[in-house]
C-alpha cells in the first residue's frame, strides 16, 4: 500500500512540474513550443528524478532500519552511558510515584462508596457492636460468677 502511494506522489509531482513549464512555455510561439516541449522536457524530468530521492533504496533503508535499528539502538546506548547513575535512579523513582499517585486518583475517583453501601455498613457496624456488647456483658457476668464462687 505504501509503494502505491508513494508512486502516486511521485507521478503528482512529476505532472504537476510538467504543467508547469507547459504553462510557462505556452507564451511562445506555436512552433517553438513543439521543438521545445521535446527538447526540455526530456531535461525536465532527468532533473527532477536527480531533484527527488530514490524512493526504493529510501524506502529499503527505512524497512532494514526499523527492523534491525542498530545504529538507533547504539545512540540511546550512548546517550544512556553518558547519564549519571544516580540522576537516572531519582528518575525512575520520580516516574514511580506519579504511577502510584495516579493510581490512587484512579480508585479515589472510581471506587466511591454509594448511599446505599454506606448505610449497610452502618447496619452492619451497629449489629456487630450489639453482638460485642452482648459478649462483654456474658463476659463480666461469668465473671462475676467465677469470683463469687472461688471466695
Amino acid at each position: 500500500m505504501s509503494k502505491k502511494l508513494a508512486a502516486q506522489a511521485l507521478d503528482a509531482l512529476m505532472s504537476s512540474n510538467n504543467t508547469n513549464s507547459k504553462i510557462s512555455k505556452s507564451s511562445t510561439s506555436s512552433g517553438a513550443v513543439s521543438k521545445k516541449k521535446s527538447s526540455s522536457g526530456k531535461t525536465a524530468k532527468k532533473q527532477n528524478k536527480n531533484s527527488l530521492p530514490v524512493t526504493k533504496t529510501g524506502l529499503k533503508k527505512i524497512k532494514h532500519e526499523i527492523r534491525y535499528g542498530h545504529s538507533v539502538r547504539r545512540q540511546q546506548e550512548e546517550a544512556e552511558a553518558k547519564i549519571n547513575p544516580l540522576e537516572k535512579l531519582k528518575s525512575a523513582q520520580e516516574e514511580e510515584q506519579e504511577i502510584v499517585e495516579r493510581n490512587i486518583n484512579y480508585y479515589r475517583v472510581t471506587n466511591r462508596v454509594s448511599k446505599k453501601e454506606l448505610e449497610l455498613r452502618k447496619k452492619i457496624k451497629d449489629l456487630r457492636a450489639k453482638a460485642m456488647g452482648q459478649e462483654v456483658r456474658k463476659a463480666v457476668a461469668e465473671q462475676d460468677e467465677s469470683d463469687g464462687e472461688d471466695d
